[in-house]
């Protein structure tokens, strides 16, 4: 199975028709709470929809967990590790920005096989028109062309999301990595934030107060497949289980000097 070939076809139909509802007044129209919590925009259902449709045309057997329905089974079977395929989405992520008109949104998917393990990730940049991608053991790539992580450590540029589930020791962390770099950003949009880690844009993303696994599973992959590091934030590597995301925070480096340089600065305030 040619999953980067599929994820870029459902992919490229998801971004033609969410870009026609960020042009028009549908941008903005509400649909109450989706599985995931959040509130589903039209651009959420509209692109859900779109992944779902191309999945069951495929054939087999898919588990899929989505952030507006929650979990579906496409085939026959009875539980998700009978499934010939996991695949984990988030259709619209940045929704905020999409919502209020701030072109920095994207879709994200990945694929798992039944033993929970990555197989495949993909994300689009939908304004930009840019795809992110890549296969087990096969390195990540942008628009076809091989990217890595940055493998600099002296001036690190960082990236910054934190959610209202943040605890104060979190955000304590993330007050001392923005005192301690050179510069940071706040962009709305972690499956972008990561790809912007494993292209070599930023050097990391440190995430606070995270909960689900579709907003990360795909950008997790890319960072790791271009050279980088994941882990949460005292360093444990082991942050998911199944198709859970058990950590409560999340950083993602270019390479090991900047998350040793980084996860120290969890405890020690630099000086200015």
């Amino acid at each position: 199975m040619d999953w980067i070939k599929f994820c870029k076809n459902a992919g490229r139909g998801v971004s033609k028709e969410v870009l026609k509802v960020y042009k028009s007044d549908l941008r903005t129209k509400q649909y109450g709470r989706g599985k995931g919590g959040d509130i589903t925009l039209e651009g959420d259902k509209v692109g859900e929809e779109i992944i779902i449709r191309h999945l069951k045309e495929l054939g087999l057997n898919i588990y899929f967990i989505s952030e507006e329905i929650g979990e579906l089974k496409i085939g026959r079977f009875k539980k998700p590790t009978d499934a010939d395929y996991i695949v984990i989405v988030d259709p619209l992520d940045g929704s905020f920005n999409f919502k209020n008109k701030i072109g920095h949104f994207g879709t994200s998917i990945a694929v798992l096989n039944p033993n929970y393990e990555v197989i495949a990730g993909y994300v689009r940049d939908i304004p930009n028109k840019m795809e992110y991608y890549a296969e087990k053991g096969g390195g990540c790539f942008v628009d076809g062309k091989r990217v890595h992580t940055r493998t600099d450590s002296d001036k690190i540029d960082i990236l910054l999301e934190c959610s209202p589930r943040s605890s104060h020791a979190d955000i304590e962390f993330l007050s001392r990595a923005f005192l301690s770099t050179r510069r940071a950003r706040a962009f709305g949009s972690v499956a972008l934030d990561l790809c912007r880690v494993a292209d070599g844009r930023f050097h990391s993303l440190i995430y606070s107060g995270c909960s689900r696994y579709l907003d990360v599973a795909a950008g997790i992959f890319l960072v790791k497949e271009a050279g980088g590091i994941v882990t949460d934030f005292n360093g444990n590597e082991q942050i998911t289980k199944g198709t859970k995301l058990i950590a409560k925070n999340l950083l993602a480096s270019a390479n090991k000097k900047v998350h040793e340089k980084l996860l120290k600065n969890r405890w020690i305030i630099p000086p200015r």
